[in-house]
């Protein structure tokens, strides 16, 4: 796979309906959490310190389209520059032959409220199924997680699960950090979500 289908892999883990008693294996929905997902609205679970800077963060999305387009999407860099906010740089450093593993280069720029973040992380890769990441090097104090798809029977829709533990770097301001959760992955979701809609049959 060339620079022409260049891949990416980015943070979050979520559970899809109606499959979605469980969390990624780990936390229940509620009903309410489970209707919001059916009826199309976005699930995001934060648990963080006491600065709200660093923690856990869980997400959860329905995308009408089927698990490939999905999956191509999530990982071509072409398409993240597209609707991952703030990105500048999406680059693959090196990848393994069979594709099941990449080493890749992102650098954020959130303009002049602080320094860009820049990081190399390793994706591990199963086709239209699960992306396993973590920083090998870069600004991240922490960073790694998986993005699950799981897809409906009939191939119509698929469950889209985050989970990500992150630690952002030191030059990052609390409420920038907290903006991140609160207001940039609702957003990428939801960009994710209508660029892949809009490829689907």
């Amino acid at each position: 796979m060339g620079p022409p289908r260049q891949r990416i892999a980015l943070a979050l883990a979520l559970c899809l309906l109606p499959a979605c008693a469980a969390w990624a294996g780990e936390t229940a929905l509620t009903p309410a959490e489970a209707q919001r997902v059916a009826a199309r609205g976005i699930v995001i679970k934060a648990v963080l310190d006491a600065t709200q800077r660093r923690g856990t963060v869980r997400a959860a999305i329905r995308v009408d389209a089927p698990a490939h387009v999905v999956f191509r999407m999530m990982t071509r860099c072409e398409d993240a520059m597209q609707y991952v906010p703030h990105m500048r740089l999406c680059r693959v450093r090196d990848q393994a032959a069979d594709n099941t593993w990449q080493l890749v280069e992102h650098e954020i720029d959130f303009g002049w409220y602080a320094p860009r973040i820049k990081y190399i992380f390793r994706a591990d890769l199963v086709p239209d199924r699960r992306i396993d990441f973590h920083q090998v090097s870069g600004d991240f104090k922490a960073y790694q997680g998986t993005w699950e798809l799981q897809p409906a029977e009939d191939g119509s829709h698929t469950l889209l699960l985050y989970r990500a533990y992150i630690d952002p770097p030191a030059f990052i301001p609390n409420w920038l950090a907290r903006s991140s959760f609160r207001r940039e992955m609702p957003q990428m979701l939801t960009d994710l979500r209508r660029r892949c809609e809009a490829l689907s049959p």
